[in-house]
């Protein structure tokens, strides 16, 4: 959506702000598409069990 903003009855530092928000927004719009998305990686704890192999879930909670 593009348009025109009116901002002539405001005083000159609210225009400032308003004009370095609009780079800003330009700014973090151009490094955004620049950098492709990194998925994060979620990382579960381990703990040794003394498996060798790896098990199914009928041998980790059926009973004995």
């Amino acid at each position: 959506m593009k348009g025109t903003v009116d901002i002539c009855d405001l005083p000159e530092k609210d225009i400032t702000m308003v004009h370095e928000f609009i780079e800003f927004l330009r700014d973090r719009m151009k490094r955004k598409s620049a950098q492709p998305e990194e998925k994060e990686e979620i990382v579960f704890a381990t703990w040794p069990l003394g498996v060798k192999e790896k098990l199914t879930r009928r041998e980790i909670y059926d009973p004995l």
